[in-house]
């Protein structure tokens, strides 16, 4: 399915080129991707690059800067990706998706309660966190519609399991990878939209996830520094537009 998508074989290979895998040969073909990357990280690669299409109508909308909005969902996974490297994890791709996907649930209540949506962002301030007045507003929070709109895309439950538990990493059945969740999802949100409302992401850190991921400050500014350089050509590869990562 993939071989017969034209557009979308150039992105796939437009990403297994770039700094996000740093090989230190071309990849020239489908076929190489598949046997150096696996088919699996190959697969999942092609339903994140697709989902911006999923989307597109909210493009133009008033209500989103959407490309604000994809910035901080790549810059979220790349940190995310940099992340299990500092801690010696394997399956990186895993935490870039679960970033990429963790907040689908905002794009998803746009569409079908927009009413709703532009109540929580009128109501978002320096002081209250965002989920908790997602959660006021709503009922639930923009990361429990995005663990639900996964389970239709049949996602694996690993990935489901981590962006159910972003806001809080202890309930997972895997608590170093929802912590490095956690910590990417702040610290992105940090450098995206604090300056916008002025709410200070990084205090809403887990000291528990600091601990069990053991992680330094010169740790994440890594993380950080590796997620600038890639996030340009991540977001101009599933968007296919130029886009700015800051």
């Amino acid at each position: 399915l993939i071989s017969i998508d034209p557009s979308l074989s150039a992105r796939l290979l437009k990403i297994a080129n770039s700094s996000f895998y740093n090989f230190s040969s071309q990849i020239d073909s489908l076929g190489r991707a598949v046997n150096i990357i696996g088919t699996e990280d190959l697969f999942n690669l092609a339903l994140a690059t697709s989902t911006p299409s999923t989307f597109s109508k909210l493009n133009n909308n008033d209500n989103i800067d959407i490309g604000t909005y994809w910035r901080h969902s790549v810059m979220t996974g790349l940190i995310g990706r940099s992340l299990t490297k500092e801690c010696s994890l394997r399956r990186s791709e895993s935490l870039f998706l679960a970033g990429l996907f963790h907040n689908l649930g905002q794009l998803v209540v746009l569409e079908q309660l927009p009413e709703l949506f532009i109540k929580i962002e009128e109501l978002k301030n320096a002081t209250d966190a965002p989920w908790k007045i997602e959660k006021d507003v709503l009922g639930y929070t923009y990361g429990a519609v995005s663990a639900e709109l996964l389970k239709c895309w049949k996602m694996p439950l690993n990935i489901i399991e981590l962006v159910q538990t972003q806001h809080d990493p202890v309930l997972s059945s895997d608590p170093l990878s929802a912590a490095l969740l956690h910590i990417a999802s702040r610290t992105a949100s940090q450098l995206e939209y604090n300056k916008l409302f002025g709410f200070d992401f990084n205090e809403t850190i887990y000291p528990a996830a600091w601990a069990v991921t053991r992680l330094s400050e010169e740790n994440l500014n890594s993380a950080v520094e590796s997620a600038e350089l890639n996030c340009h050509a991540m977001l101009t590869a599933m968007t296919g537009k130029q886009m700015q990562a800051a």
